[in-house]
């Protein structure tokens, strides 16, 4: 008797559990902010499966009853197409901008983006301007840093380096790790404010300890110059495992050189190609060098001079000329063409390289040595903006890299007083070095999409890893549902028995 009555009041209590549990979740479903709690919880994974879409959903009853938060979560998903949410540029415009005018700094930032690059909208910049301001007024660090990019650059804006610094500033003081770094070179090079080593270097560190890959470079500079090699190729590891080319570069070269007491040219071959294919040009010349020399890899001339073409191409420098002209001038990678030397030592020549001087007289070559050299003619600056998979990672925005030829009167006066034959060579120069582009642009894809696919690979597996443990949670959730079912079931048998049995006392 005991047993019944206690499973009766157990019976009781679940049944009043489960009716206030549902009126709690109908209540909330009409509640504005419980929905954005819910959707937030989606939206993260926060004791819940990661889901964007009902992430969306419940973002959405929030939004529509005037939830302002919501309305900007909602317009996120929206810009983003995050997960299955369908990507509307439209209806994140709608969303950004209800969320706008009650007030949410974020909100203004990424209308000011819209306006910016014409999304949704007519490509307005006294609008982007306006709300960037207003962003940043409300404290949005990804505003304030923005804006010190703007002035910094003079971009919407007139260059102005110490509204710059005054907008870096207040991002830093909020955290942000990039403005942190813009405001280190701000005090190191006297840009916007006092040249400030000490708090260069303050905010270097801040940056770094963040992560920042610029500063963690930064600093592996800073430490190698002063002949920490421990601390610099510690922070240079920190950079180069991110990608970071200039800190391959160095380490390529540490390595290279053996400086710090260990010469490891196995990793100097690895980190110089790294840094190819994340976009430093220095590299280019290193990796010819080492396939000249048949530094750990088989010496292959060929393969040296694409190097050192290409690294001329980009940079326009009279050593690798004078290279390029003695292996012609010796045959090494390419067929022996004494026209094709003496074009290459020349031009080396010309902007006083002794090296190519000292070669053209070894060849007989008469070549008297320009007054004036690397004059500029408009005529002969080609403006060049280097591959996405060239830019470099160095100052605050990637800028056009303009290859400056030295003037075709000054670099083939020497040669043949004809000017027009001059212009003509060097149209043809200009063409013969385009020539050589090609392939290590493809070298570099190559590289980029092995990296792809390693990287698709890894992915891949992780997210077939993921999908068996949720498919082995899912299985034992339901193994234990089947488990509980199966107990209520049997309590419920026991319980009947039980009245049953009282019933016929």
């Amino acid at each position: 008797m005991k047993k019944f009555i206690s499973f009766i009041i157990t019976a009781v209590f679940l049944f009043c559990a489960v009716y206030i549990s549902a009126d709690v979740i109908n209540e909330n479903e009409k509640n504005a902010n419980a929905q954005y709690e819910i959707g937030m919880k989606y939206f993260n994974g926060d004791g819940v499966g990661q889901n964007y879409v009902k992430a969306f959903e419940w973002f959405k009853k929030a939004a529509l009853q005037g939830h302002a938060r919501a309305q900007y979560e909602l317009a996120g998903l929206c810009a983003s197409g995050s997960g299955d949410v369908h990507q509307t540029d439209k209806e994140a415009f709608k969303w950004y901008q209800k969320a706008s005018d009650q007030g949410v700094g974020e909100a203004k930032y990424y209308l000011g983006e819209m306006h910016e690059n014409a999304r949704a909208t007519v490509k307005n910049d006294e609008k982007a301007l306006k709300y960037y301001e207003e962003s940043a007024a409300y404290g949005y660090y990804e505003a304030q840093y923005y804006l010190g990019d703007l002035y910094y650059n003079g971009r919407l804006v007139e260059k102005n380096y110490k509204k710059a610094f005054q907008w870096y500033q207040k991002a830093a003081e909020q955290g942000d790790k990039r403005a942190q770094f813009c405001l280190a070179e701000m005090y190191q090079n006297g840009k916007g404010t006092k040249k400030d080593e000490e708090k260069a270097l303050y905010y270097y560190k801040e940056s770094a300890n963040q992560g920042y890959a610029k500063a963690q470079n930064e600093l592996g500079n800073y430490y190698y110059d002063r002949r920490n090699y421990k601390a610099a190729l510690k922070w240079y590891d920190e950079a180069a495992n991110q990608g970071n080319a200039d800190a391959e570069y160095s380490l390529g070269m540490i390595y290279y050189t053996g400086e710090t007491g260990k010469m490891d040219r196995v990793a100097s071959l690895e980190y110089f190609r790294r840094a190819m294919v994340n976009g430093n040009i220095d590299a280019l010349y290193m990796l010819g060098d080492m396939y000249y020399n048949g530094y750990e890899v088989e010496k292959d001339c060929k393969e040296a001079m694409d190097y050192y073409k290409e690294y001329n191409r980009l940079k326009n420098d009279s050593d690798t000329q004078c290279i390029i002209g003695c292996m012609y001038a010796e045959g090494e990678g390419v067929t022996k063409n004494e026209n094709e030397a003496k074009k290459w030592l020349k031009m080396s020549a010309a902007k006083g390289n002794k090296n190519a001087i000292m070669k053209l007289k070894e060849m007989n070559v008469d070549f008297v040595a320009p007054k004036i050299v690397n004059t500029v003619d408009d005529s002969d600056i080609r403006d060049r903006f280097v591959d996405d998979s060239m830019n470099n990672q160095t100052g605050n925005k990637p800028e056009a890299v303009t290859e400056v030829k030295v003037s075709s009167q000054t670099l083939f006066a020497v040669v043949n007083d004809n000017a027009d034959v001059a212009e003509t060579k060097v149209k043809e120069e200009i063409e013969n070095i385009d020539k050589e582009k090609q392939k290590t642009k493809d070298m570099i894809k190559a590289e980029k999409e092995k990296a792809k696919a390693e990287a698709k690979a890894a992915k891949e597996k992780a997210k077939a890893e993921e999908k068996a443990a949720k498919e082995k949670i899912k299985a034992e959730k339901e193994k234990a549902k089947a488990e509980a079912k199966a107990a209520k079931e049997k309590a419920k048998a026991e319980a009947k028995a039980a009245k049953e049995k009282n019933n016929n006392e």
